[in-house]
């Protein structure tokens, strides 16, 4: 097992690009006050966010389910043509802490260089509800964009969803969830695209990479672990039962077949990498269009440091996107 000196010192047996290298060390715990108390530090900082001039910034409150009110921020460029494109944006935080300014800051770079209406979902964390609030939040979201598009100025046969890391996983389940939905609604949402990065897929923790990665910079093993134990607290799986509830852990659908083509986008050192790359494979096992992009000497959450690695992977990303929404 390595440690965090080693890694620290660049002895450690695999090569992380150094600009990562002070990430801080977090770990956490089930404890549901210590994690709400993240929360608010989280709060805190992102309310001294500046959002760029150029943009159009406003919030929206939806119903979801159960009473719940929902809020989605939409942002876009200030004189952005009708009949844009739509990303539908689930931020990461291990279903458990809410944005922060990186995905605020994603937000913002989505909506400006990808010439589109970005709509990023304040679902509820699972220190308030466990599975399934926060997908049904992410859904009723989706939906709710789809069925607003003359109001919202979009093109609703241009909608993508789009998540990192906890995000990632919501965007996987709400293209299985979408199909599936898809054969009782008098309209289809035809999604675009669903883009995955470094996403959560597999509730069991079992790959090569997430077990090995004890001691990586943000993101570890035990971190992942609970992760799902926050996540899935009260269902039978994390009772001992092996029945895993549907659409909490993507990877475990039996049929993938006719979903939405997939941008996956692993990071090389990460407890979740082996459980992306296995999806990303399945999804073209199953005939899904896949293009699969492991970033290299990057880590969990690489975004958070600019360098070279986080700059030449969100180039590839935008590219793509900006591919897919016919912009290229």
């Amino acid at each position: 097992m390595t440690n965090n000196n080693d890694i620290r010192n660049n002895t450690k047996p695999y090569a992380i690009d150094p600009a990562y290298l002070d990430f801080p060390d977090m770990t956490f715990s089930t404890n549901l006050l210590k994690l709400k108390l993240t929360n608010l530090f989280i709060l805190a900082t992102r309310l001294r966010y500046k959002w760029s001039k150029s943009l159009k910034v406003q919030t929206h409150k939806i119903d979801s389910t159960d009473g719940h009110k929902l809020k989605v921020i939409e942002i876009s460029k200030k004189g952005l043509a009708d009949n844009a494109p739509a990303l539908v944006y689930f931020h990461g935080g291990a279903f458990f802490l809410t944005y922060a300014g990186l995905h605020l800051d994603n937000a913002q770079m989505y909506a400006e260089q990808a010439d589109c209406k970005v709509f990023m979902v304040d679902y509820r964390l699972s220190t308030k509800a466990p599975f399934p609030a926060a997908l049904d939040d992410s859904q009723a979201a989706l939906e709710w964009v789809h069925d607003h598009a003359s109001q919202l100025a979009i093109d609703k046969n241009k909608i993508v969803v789009i998540g990192d890391s906890a995000g990632g996983g919501l965007a996987a389940s709400c293209a299985q969830l979408t199909h599936d939905k898809n054969k009782n609604r008098s309209e289809k949402i035809n999604l675009l695209a669903q883009f995955l990065l470094y996403p959560v897929c597999d509730c069991e923790t079992k790959t090569d990479s997430a077990t090995a990665f004890e001691d990586t910079p943000l993101w570890t093993t035990n971190n992942n672990k609970v992760m799902w134990d926050v996540y899935l607290r009260g269902s039978d799986f994390k009772k001992g039962n092996e029945h895993i509830p549907a659409y909490a852990s993507p990877i475990h659908r039996d049929d993938l077949t006719g979903l939405a083509p997939a941008y996956v986008e692993p990071t090389e050192f990460d407890p979740l990498r082996d459980e992306a790359i296995d999806y990303a494979n399945a999804l073209q096992a199953a005939g899904v269009e896949v293009t699969l992009v492991e970033a290299k000497g990057a880590v969990h959450g690489y975004e958070f440091v600019d360098c070279d690695t986080t700059t030449k992977y969100r180039k590839i990303r935008m590219d793509a996107l900006n591919k897919v929404l016919g912009n290229t």
